[in-house]
């Protein structure tokens, strides 16, 4: 594995603060604690997330897998031009537009603190994020969803937190959400020994597949920005959550005009 090639800065003081006592565990715990909130799963068809803390402590992640939920409100977006302007502008055709409705969410405790701010950014998403889900258990997640006939037509793919993602489980990966869908990967940023791995291993995937998958790069979002994060250095406060809304709203604009 790649080892960790940052400068000890703000992310080492981070790391220490953590080492130095119980205050900056406190603080994340006291997040979260206001995470339930946002935090539930849907009892009706058509409604609510699978987002949720669970009993797990920030600094302490394990495996777990949820079960699969649907959600589908708002809808389409976006008006036609008018026909005067229709020729001045045929040269810069406005970004494509993806509504929450058509999005399917997959990811780990950095997902669930974004889950408000997604929320707002992209009306009608479903976001089944868990803390402690790694890579494997997000794709049995996938698996379900697809069974169910719920897997939207853009997929959203936040994992790699919590440890190593392998060559194998991205082909799986591509199998479930076969050629008709799209797919937005998310990187990761923390300060953990398979970091580096994890983020080339998405970009080779995008790579590989570029008519069809974009990269929602965390990781450049907030490798200069940490102040966006909380004191354990990998999970969002409210205002990291509005960056990481915008980061990924940008990628799904992305995969939306691609041509595959």
């Amino acid at each position: 594995m790649g080892k960790h090639r940052r400068a000890p800065s703000a992310r080492s003081r981070l790391a220490a603060a953590l080492r130095g006592g119980g205050i900056a565990g406190a603080l994340v715990l006291s997040v979260f604690a206001g995470a339930e909130l946002f935090s539930y799963t849907a009892g009706q068809a058509g409604a609510g997330h699978a987002a949720a803390i669970g009993g797990s402590a920030h600094a302490r992640l394990s495996p777990a897998v949820s079960s699969p939920a649907s959600r589908s409100t708002g809808g389409p977006d976006g008006a036609a031009s008018a026909p005067a302007s229709a020729s001045r502008t045929a040269s810069k055709a406005p970004p494509a537009r993806v509504d929450g409705s058509e999005v399917t969410a997959v990811g780990d405790s950095v997902m669930v603190a974004a889950t408000p701010a997604l929320d707002q950014a992209l009306p009608g998403i479903y976001v089944n994020a868990l803390v402690g889900r790694q890579f494997y258990a997000g794709l049995q997640v996938i698996e379900q969803l697809k069974s169910a006939g719920q897997l939207r037509p853009v997929v959203v793919v936040g994992l790699g937190t919590n440890g190593t993602v392998t060559a194998g489980e991205i082909s799986q990966l591509f199998a479930e959400i076969g050629p008709g869908r799209r797919l937005v990967l998310v990187n990761t940023y923390e300060a953990r020994s398979w970091e580096q791995e994890v983020n080339s291993t998405l970009a080779a995937a995008v790579a590989s597949h570029p008519d069809t998958t974009a990269l929602a790069n965390w990781y450049g979002t907030v490798d200069h920005r940490t102040y966006l994060l909380w004191p354990d250095g990998i999970h969002p406060q409210p205002a990291g959550g509005v960056a990481y809304a915008k980061m990924l709203r940008a990628a799904l604009e992305k995969v939306a005009s691609l041509p595959g």
